[in-house]
């Protein structure tokens, strides 16, 4: 009996402990608007642009541009830097690409732009995500929009041979 009286007291002390420690937790704050959401997300995707191979010799690599400036290369073939490699951008230089995305017209251009009478074009894939806006596009065209060729070289001219990339942790490459 007593070893009963001992286990239930004791039971009912754990339960006690976990309730008051599930009332006392507090929750993740409620967003009030999608602007705040996203804002808050340091690590959101901020750009993207990959290039394929082509039959010939063409660059073939990724860049994803994070908010909080993490930057992540995977050059593949025919490019410099064979490989997983990372760096930081400055939020300057993040304001700067999302300024431009936003006063070319990026965000008005067509999800797709591509020319099916064409066999040996690397495909290039951009995404950018600013100011609550976001915009996905395919171009496989030999005569694309100026729009979207400058915000191609923009994010590529974000990075030199100046810049200092330090090898990924993981280098894990799937084509």
């Amino acid at each position: 009996m007593a070893l009963t009286k001992k286990l239930l007291s004791v039971c009912s002390a754990v339960v006690m402990l976990q309730l008051l420690i599930l009332t006392s937790c507090k929750g993740p704050k409620a967003s009030t608007s999608k602007d705040e959401t996203t804002e808050s997300n340091a690590d959101s995707l901020v750009a993207y642009l990959e290039r394929t191979p082509c039959f010939g010799k063409c660059p073939y690599y990724s860049i994803r541009i994070y908010k909080s400036g993490y930057v992540v290369y995977e050059g593949k073939r025919d490019v410099d830097k064979i490989g997983r490699f990372q760096t930081k951008l400055s939020q300057d230089a993040i304001k700067e690409l999302g300024q431009f995305a936003l006063n070319t017209g990026f965000f008005d251009l067509a999800n797709e732009y591509r020319n099916p009478h064409l066999t040996d074009f690397p495909t290039i894939y951009i995404e950018v995500n600013y100011a609550g806006k976001k915009k996905k596009i395919t171009h496989y065209d030999a005569s694309p929009p100026d729009t979207l060729v400058n915000m191609e070289n923009f994010i590529d001219a974000l990075f030199s041979e100046s810049t200092k990339w330090e090898l990924h942790p993981i280098q894990e490459i799937k084509d």
